[in-house]
């Protein structure tokens, strides 16, 4: 999909300008000066090109108590769809990929970020993964944040 300029607009706000108004992309599209359907529309077209992956809030786990961390597994190459399909199976993983790095002394392949309420919970999720796997879960928790989240330049101005 070859996004003109009004898509890369509609991507420079909806990613760090989203209205919290009760008809939002009604909002966007008036200070975009567009039609609220021409908004939703191309929205649902860069959602079903693969643009936009989803479009939700980032929520601070930590801040509402949750616990977390990076998960690492070292995976053989002939398992690596399936075990990606039972980690995935978790709502409470944000992501999960596939690494093929160049340093031999880091042999972990799939990483994935998780989060439950607590200590406890994240470590039965661990257990059951390894129980549906037979691969040892490995994490690497949060000691300290430094940033979370992006924002990509997208619309560079007429």
């Amino acid at each position: 999909m070859e996004l003109d300029n009004i898509d890369k607009k509609i991507l420079q706000e909806i990613q760090s300008n989203f209205p919290l108004t009760p008809r939002p992309f009604r909002t966007l599209a008036e200070q975009l000066s567009l039609e609220e359907t021409d908004v939703l529309n191309r929205i649902k077209d860069m959602v079903n090109n693969k643009v936009i992956r989803r479009l939700g809030p980032i929520i601070d786990t930590q801040a509402m108590g949750n616990t977390g961390g990076l998960m690492a597994m070292k995976v053989p190459e002939d398992k690596i769809e399936d075990v990606a399909e039972i980690i995935n199976a978790y709502s409470s993983v944000s992501h999960n990929y596939l690494r093929k790095g160049r340093n031999k002394d880091i042999p972990y392949n799939v990483w994935f970020t998780m989060s439950a309420p607590d200590k406890e919970a994240l470590g039965k999720n661990m257990k059951e993964i390894e129980d549906k796997t037979g691969l040892v879960v490995r994490n690497l928790p949060t000691t300290k944040k430094f940033k979370i989240g992006v924002r990509f330049s997208i619309y560079k101005g007429d």
